[in-house]
């Protein structure tokens, strides 16, 4: 822990020394290109992997439309986004704000 201090110090020493004696733009500039670098490379990550955790070995063939006398509602915990179903074609909620939506289902009383 102490040798990370030692390093930070000497780093910021190293550049401050640069800002001062040949411009700011070359002690910054190596400092935002690793940022950029760090996060374009966190964000792509996940292409690595691929999306086949995403697939669900249950999947339904074709349309199942829903019955009058119900509807199902998905929601967002995260920013309450709510969604009717209208056609069912997988049995998996879908996804908002990185997360599985939950699912709902009213019952409609006949009018």
């Amino acid at each position: 822990m102490a040798w990370k201090l030692v390093v930070v110090a000497v780093v910021l020493v190293v550049g401050g020394v640069i800002g001062t004696n040949f411009g700011w733009a070359y002690a910054l500039g190596p400092v935002l290109g690793y940022a950029i670098y760090r996060y374009i490379t966190g964000n792509l990550r996940a292409l690595m992997h691929g999306s086949n955790y995403m697939v669900d070995d249950g999947e339904v063939d074709g349309t199942d439309p829903l019955s009058g006398d119900e509807r199902t509602l998905f929601w967002c915990e995260e920013c309450g986004t709510e969604v009717m179903l209208l056609v069912r074609g997988t049995p998996r909620a879908p996804s908002h704000c990185g997360q599985r939506m939950h699912e709902r289902t009213e019952l409609l009383r006949p009018t």
